[in-house]
Formats: structure tokens, sequence, C-alpha cells
């Protein structure tokens, strides 16, 4: 398995282009920004007093650069790599070497895995990136960086930290599943992004499909399946760890009727759990009826 694994990473940061433009442009943008911000105060003293105003901390910028992922952006730009890898597998003729020698449900389960554990490595230079690179713009400006280091703040901030991090890798486990299935379906790049984003921005969108359900039907109760959606369960957990509540669901129903979803963090894990599960499975389940050869 160890073997899978580094074959696998090595395959996926070999595609330095795809790799490039989708995961590590966030760690090099976020360098971008950061030099583009100190020339800009350099010469400007509005700015200085202006980014002193805002009062930035560390721990929020070292625990913000996970809330990417978990973005529609940041979603979109995991489904186009994972696509790239499930499906350029096709296009590349490379199934055809592998598979001979290796079970299939291992390929499928260390490419998961591989995939998961590379977007979270660079996110990880990410969080570095932006904590350094802030803290030495509010050197430039003059401001504090607050708060000091304690045993009680690291201790706090590694605990967001590691679950923001978590959830990170479960969006792409998602985000791969979606496209693992379209790239097996499609046995194209194009293909497998075009069928992978169409389902993520289709699942997003389900809570107003099931709005106009719930009205025509009189039924209010299907508006709370969107309890199940893996978007409302993702920025749900990752409203618990930011701010340590339930993300807000306020929909309104008819003239004077709100539907209000609340779900604890314990639930959205579990539910997003079912999701990976059933994913990863399926797509196993598919891979292992496909004909490869063809």
């Amino acid at each position: 398995m160890i073997n899978l694994f580094r074959a696998e990473w090595a395959k996926i940061n070999g595609n330095r282009w795809v790799a490039g433009c989708l995961i590590w442009v966030f760690p090099v943008g976020a360098v971008g920004l950061m030099v583009l911000l100190g020339v800009i105060m350099a010469f400007s003293s509005g700015a200085r007093e202006s980014f002193v105003s805002d009062n930035a901390q560390w721990t929020d910028m070292l625990v913000g650069a996970w809330q990417i992922p978990n973005e529609m952006l940041g979603r979109v730009l995991l489904l186009g790599f994972t696509a790239v890898i499930f499906a350029g597998e096709y296009q590349w003729n490379t199934w055809k070497n592998i598979v001979p020698r290796s079970r299939r449900l291992a390929l499928i389960a260390i490419k998961f895995v591989t995939l998961g554990v590379f977007v979270v490595f660079a996110f990880v230079i990410l969080s570095i990136l932006l904590t350094v690179g802030w803290g030495i713009l509010t050197w430039i400006a003059g401001g504090t960086y607050g708060p000091h280091v304690t045993e009680s703040v690291v201790r706090d901030v590694a605990g967001d930290y590691l679950r923001s991090a978590g959830l990170a890798f479960i969006s792409t486990l998602i985000a791969a599943g979606y496209a693992a299935l379209a790239g097996m379906l499609t046995r194209s790049i194009l293909g497998g992004i075009l069928v992978s984003v169409g389902l993520t921005i289709g699942e997003a969108a389900s809570a107003v499909g099931l709005v106009l359900i719930a009205f025509f039907l009189d039924a209010p109760s299907v508006v709370k399946l969107y309890r199940f959606a893996p978007t409302y369960n993702l920025l749900n957990v990752n409203e618990w760890i930011v701010n340590h509540k339930a993300a807000p669901f306020d929909m309104q129903y008819g003239d004077n009727q709100h539907i209000i979803l609340s779900s604890s963090m314990e639930f959205s894990l579990l539910v997003l759990a079912v999701w990976i599960v059933g994913l990863i499975a399926l797509t196993a389940y598919w891979f292992q009826r496909q004909d490869i050869t063809s």
C-alpha cells in the first residue's frame, strides 16, 4: 500500500500544469498577494492605517485558510483537479498498464486517500504562508499581531486547525467521489469536469428545488431534506469550527412561514461520512465491473 501511495503521489505531483493551476495556485497566489500588499503599504500611509485598523490575529489567519476548500470556487477547482486525475487514467491509457498488476479496490482507495492528503498538504503550506505573510505586513504597518502565544491559545488553535484540515480532507474526498464517478462514466477529462461540476452546483442549489416542491405539494417538511446535502453539512461543520454554532439556514415558505435548519456538528459529520463511504463504494463497484481494455 505504501508503494501504491508513493506511486500515486508521484503521478499526481507529476501533472505539474494541472496541480499548479488548480492546487498550487492557492499558496502561490497567497505569496503574490502578500507581496502586492507589502508594496502598497510601503508607499501609502493610508493603507497602513487601514491595515492596522483591521486588527487581524494570527489564529484567524492560520485557521481561515481552510475555509477555501469548502467554498464553491474552491470545490469547483477541486472537482477539476480530481476529474483530471481520475478521467486522465482513461485518456492516457494508464489503467491498462496498472490494473493487471494491482487489485482494483486498492487502486481506487489509494487514489482517493492520496488526493486528499495532497490537497491537505497544499493548504497546510497556504495556511503557514498566510499567517507568516500577514505577520510581516502587520510589522510593516506598525500594528500588533495577537494574541500572545500561551498554552491555552495554542491548544485552542491547534484543535480548530486539525478540525479544519479534517474538513478539507472530507470536502476533497466528496469532490473526488463526484469526479471519479463522472470520469468513469464519460472516460473523458472534459466530460468528468462538466458532469461533476454540474452535480455539485445542482446539489448546492437543491434547496431552491426542494422549496418549489414543498410549495406545490404544500409540504414544508420536504425542505428539511436539504439537511442531508453535502454542501449544507460542509458549511455547517465549518460554522461550528469557526463560530461554534450551527450554520444559519432560514428560508421563507409562503407568506409568513420560515423553514429553519439547525444541525449539530456530530450530525453533519455523520452525514458527510455516509456520503464519502457511499461515493467510494459506488466508484469501486463501478470500477470492478468496467472493461479497462476497451
